[in-house]
């Protein structure tokens, strides 16, 4: 039978999930005879280049593999060839682009890469003006020039700044302003500009951004039942050495598969590098985590993003809001693979940030699964978690849960409404694997709040220098702090005064979070372990 392009794609997307010997057998056929037919729509073609993503991804053997990594050069190949199409604007295929909005320090590093070229496509018209955003950074003598009322093309012209150089220039002048990072965040921000991103070289795109690997993994089935209380007990290897090529080879992977989704973390765009960590998992899995720069640190917590990697490819991205023994989390799978291992994946995650950080209480926010998120409440995402002993924080909502959930299992036909599932959005849903809830954040700052307002009557400029005073004192601090050390310092020594921390043994543990902190989250984490249990 001589199938068309679409034909061999249905049918593949048909079978993609099954591992019997049938259909292993037909994924061949397939691939063989697909090689032989051209794709008619761009559609067509993203559809098929992620089903080759995921045969990549999870091969069954070495066959299917070669074949699925033949296809994707066919249409890189392709794709050098073509002149740019509306199509595939914005799919991260080889030799393609993509115009978006990205955050200063990211288009810094992404200005700097040789194999994309980055230039502004347009600003949005609801965006600040230029006359009104380069006054604090350009010379008194140009001012004149900024107080005319130009539009942001016309300014840049008599700046004399020519069209290739102009993202250069306000990546330059806004870096005048890091020592302000939110400041410059905000005014960046409300620029809103857009830049074009084209794809130089094949290696930057979806198909082949990828880490190297030692060696492939094939399997047999996909991994979806499964232990997840046993897997979260089990040891996690030590993480990988890494030699300073192959660390800056993995942080410019993990960077560029969220420029190529078009996504954005902190930790992925503020990465402190001297954080990353890489453990080599289970059937291909590899996970990477790091922390972020100390001018970027959130209050007492430590914000730890991570990337799968399956088989060398970027499978999932999200982070960790680690404090102690408890954290939140957020998973995000990229789309080629959600069909997959989800949740043997996420418990992968799960199992790192487990172990790494001494957690006993994971919670996850209602976004995840369906808050003001309707494709999470169309894909019934609340069920994902609590298959896997997630529960709602809310009791009443715990008990209806429970009680949906016997329904479903005792009624193949039964389908919980969306009704429902939108009542469980209004309470984050927890794992607890210890018998007590840990202190959270929440808690901390919720006291500082309450002091400050009781006893400073609000002004908090007033409560930071009182409780520095105090601290100071109390530890007899020696020698000085850096920058990113004073930014700590006011927050642990509102801790103290709150807490009225004032033994010996404890201040000298406040002292030390202090000195940690900006650089390294993992000793960190263990100083709040000792400090509150």
């Amino acid at each position: 039978m001589n199938r068309s392009f679409l034909q061999h794609v249905n049918r593949l997307k048909m079978i993609i999930y099954r591992y019997d010997g049938i259909a292993v057998r037909e994924k061949e056929i397939l691939l063989l005879s697909v090689r032989n037919t051209i794709w008619k729509t761009d559609k067509a073609l993203l559809e098929y280049h992620d089903i080759l993503l995921f045969l990549v991804a999870h091969p069954e053997n070495n066959k299917i593999r070669k074949l699925a990594e033949k296809e994707l050069l066919r249409i890189s190949s392709w794709c050098k060839k073509q002149k740019f199409r509306p199509g595939l604007q914005d799919s991260g295929l080889p030799f393609t682009h993509m115009i978006a909005r990205y955050s200063h320090d990211l288009l810094i590093w992404l200005n700097h890469d040789k194999a994309c070229s980055v230039q502004i496509d347009s600003y949005e018209e609801t965006g600040t003006d230029l006359n009104s955003l380069l006054k604090p950074t350009l010379p008194a003598v140009l001012h004149n020039e900024i107080s005319a009322g130009q539009d942001n093309h016309t300014l840049l012209d008599n700046l004399g700044i020519h069209r290739r150089d102009r993202l250069s220039f306000l990546l330059s002048e806004f870096s005048k302003l890091n020592r302000l990072p939110y400041v410059k965040d905000l005014l960046w921000d409300s620029l809103k500009c857009f830049v074009d991103i084209r794809f130089r070289h094949k290696n930057y795109s979806r198909s082949y951004n990828r880490i190297p690997v030692k060696e492939i993994f094939y399997q047999s089935a996909l991994f979806k039942h499964f232990d997840h209380d046993a897997l979260l007990g089990k040891p996690i290897p030590r993480p990988s050495l890494l030699n300073e090529v192959q660390r800056s080879g993995i942080i410019e992977v993990i960077k560029r598969s969220q420029v190529l989704m078009m996504r954005e973390t902190d930790p992925s765009s503020y990465m402190d590098e001297n954080s990353l960590r890489v453990y080599e998992m289970e059937r291909g899995v590899c996970i990477a985590i790091y922390g972020i720069q100390a001018s970027r640190q959130l209050v007492f917590e430590s914000y730890i993003g991570y990337t799968l990697f399956k088989n060398g490819l970027p499978g999932a991205y999200g982070g960790s809001w680690v404090f102690g023994r408890t954290a939140m989390f957020g998973l995000n799978i990229f789309e080629p693979y959600r069909g997959g291992e989800s949740g043997y994946l996420m418990f992968q995650v799960l199992r790192v940030y487990k172990q790494v950080f001494g957690l006993t209480y994971i919670e996850v926010e209602a976004y995840q699964f369906g808050y003001d998120n309707p494709d999470g409440i169309r894909s019934g995402a609340f069920w994902f978690y609590y298959r896997f002993g997630f529960r709602p924080i809310d009791k009443r909502l715990d008990a209806l849960a429970s009680k949906e959930y016997r329904r479903i299992k005792t009624n193949p036909d039964y389908r919980c409404p969306e009704k429902v599932l939108q009542q469980f959005t209004a309470s984050n849903i927890a794992l607890q694997l210890g018998s007590q809830i840990p202190l959270s954040v929440a808690e901390l700052t919720g006291k500082i709040t309450t002091l400050i307002a009781k006893q400073f009557k609000g002004d908090n400029t007033a409560a930071v220098d009182k409780a520095v005073s105090i601290f100071c004192k109390q530890v007899k601090l020696p020698g000085q702090f850096s920058e990113a050390e004073k930014q700590v310092l006011d927050e642990i020594a509102l801790l103290a005064l709150t807490g009225d921390i004032k033994d010996r043994e404890r201040s000298l543990l406040l002292l030390e979070m202090i000195r940690v902190k900006p650089h390294d989250p993992y000793r960190y984490n263990k100083i709040v372990h000792r400090l509150f249990g």
